[in-house]
């Protein structure tokens, strides 16, 4: 029984090795790519199926399905550097070319268009793409669909990619000095300024209409619309981000670090972050479903993270429906929008002991509500019940909803709990089922070697 004990033992730490806690964003996946020792520079996500690669070495943009591998090139007329999916065509900035590529992505025609000055970032908005131009000290509004250019600012904005960003305040740029903010009204052409009182390299949107940006001292810091610093996050030391700076939908940025091999995600004044192993990662890019993509170096590969905070479970209760019927309900909000399940889980408890487990699925009601009807399954005792919410990602929380102790089969009364926990108590119970199902393997094993054990004594 010595050696049962000892394989459920190993077992175990197994099986807790695999618990992680709740993380807002995690590795979805990674596509290996066979270029032949040529790397790309840049990336654009049209779909989860459908990614296009920057090659400069030999003048071409890739089209790379990701799921077959299979590839496509187009030969341009430039050195390719960094490129942008908008609206079914994709943008290429060609270098020392003073000019852009605009490729059609479903039929792969090219066309060119030619600017005062080679083009080194790139932001998409609903009128159309800005140009960063720092040679000549310009930025510019440019249609892709009818290959001219809308608007143009002389302003001096910095050299380097993620300087630009359009929030609803209007257009922000890094200005040349990599110490000031502009915050530009695309209609009147208006500039005001925000002192940084030290060097920023990177700018992305806030959700309020300000702006993120990212200090050379290792700063997050965020600057309203009315040019109000009103957030200042640290950084983990060492943390050097990789541009450009990215932001979700629910007001959150997302950096990549590639000194660290890192990827993080600051919301509310915290940063959840993940280590990519060996990862170096380059030039990150948003893509659908709340993904980031960017290119592995270090082993030829696209690699893909995900972004999904745990759903909140607001409250959750239960009501007496008759004397063997309850009712289970519950308000829970996901930032993302991307549940999987709501499931009220009851355990039946005899003299302290449980006795059974009961689950069942939650519906929609209005609203954040849900709700799911049951009837009690013992004649005496009490029903604890929880109710758990899962994401598309794994993150799982659980709500203490209430009590409901039975006598002579009957609904006597109802407990409320109200009180929520992570979803590590669900694991663990997880765990415990896994362990459950592991005993036969663990007593057949036992069993092979008593056999053995013995057939070696009758020699």
């Amino acid at each position: 029984m010595r050696i049962a004990a000892t394989l459920m033992v190993i077992s175990a730490l197994l099986l807790l090795s695999t618990i992680q806690p709740a993380m807002s964003i995690k590795v979805l996946d990674y596509y290996d790519f066979q270029l032949r020792g040529d790397l790309p520079t840049h990336i654009a996500v049209e779909s989860q199926e459908r990614v296009w690669l920057s090659l400069p070495s030999r003048m071409e943009v890739v089209l790379f399905m990701p799921k077959t591998g299979e590839m496509m090139a187009i030969r341009l007329p430039g050195l390719p550097s960094k490129i942008l999916y908008y609206e079914g065509v994709v943008i290429v900035a060609l270098s020392n070319t003073k000019s852009v590529a605009v490729i059609d992505s479903k039929t792969l025609d090219v066309k060119t268009f030619e600017l005062k000055a080679d083009v080194v970032d790139m932001y998409p908005t609903k009128k159309g793409v800005w140009l960063a131009l720092p040679s000549v000290s310009q930025v510019v509004l440019f249609s892709p669909f009818e290959m001219k250019v809308l608007s143009e600012l002389n302003l001096n904005v910095a050299m380097g990619e993620g300087v630009i960003a359009e929030s609803d305040a209007g257009l922000w740029v890094i200005d040349a000095s990599y110490r000031s903010l502009l915050l530009i009204d695309t209609a009147s052409g208006s500039v005001k300024t925000y002192e940084v009182k030290n060097q920023t390299y990177l700018v992305t949107p806030a959700k309020d209409g300000g702006v993120w940006a990212v200090t050379v001292e290792g700063y997050l810091i965020h600057v309203t619309r009315d040019l109000k610093l009103v957030e200042k996050v640290a950084l983990p030391t060492g943390t050097v981000v990789a541009p450009p700076l990215l932001s979700t939908d629910y007001g959150s940025v997302v950096y990549f670090c590639r000194p660290r091999s890192s990827a993080g995600e600051v919301f509310n004044g915290e940063i959840d972050e993940i280590r990519l192993a060996l990862a170096s990662p380059w030039h990150p890019t948003k893509g659908p479903n709340n993904t980031f993509w960017f290119i592995d170096i270090t082993r030829n590969a696209i690699g893909v993270v995900t972004i999904s905070r745990s759903p909140e479970i607001k409250t959750a209760w239960v009501e007496k429906l008759s004397d063997k019927d309850f009712r289970v309900f519950a308000e829970v909000e996901d930032r993302e929008g991307d549940l999987r399940y709501i499931t009220a889980v009851v355990e039946y408890y005899t003299n302290g002991k449980l006795i059974i487990n009961s689950t069942f699925e939650m519906s929609p009601a209005q609203d954040n509500r849900y709700v799911g009807n049951e009837n009690i399954k013992i004649m005496d005792g009490v029903a604890r019940v929880k109710v758990v919410a899962s994401d598309a990602v794994g993150n799982v929380v659980y709500f203490r909803a209430g009590n409901i102790t039975i006598t002579n089969g009957a609904i006597t009364s109802i407990e409320l709990k109200n009180v929520e926990e992570q979803g590590v108590g669900v694991q663990i119970y997880i765990l415990i089922s896994e362990l459950l199902l592991l005993i036969p393997v663990v007593l057949a094993v036992f069993y092979v070697l008593k056999r053995r054990k013995k057939h070696h004594k009758r020699k």
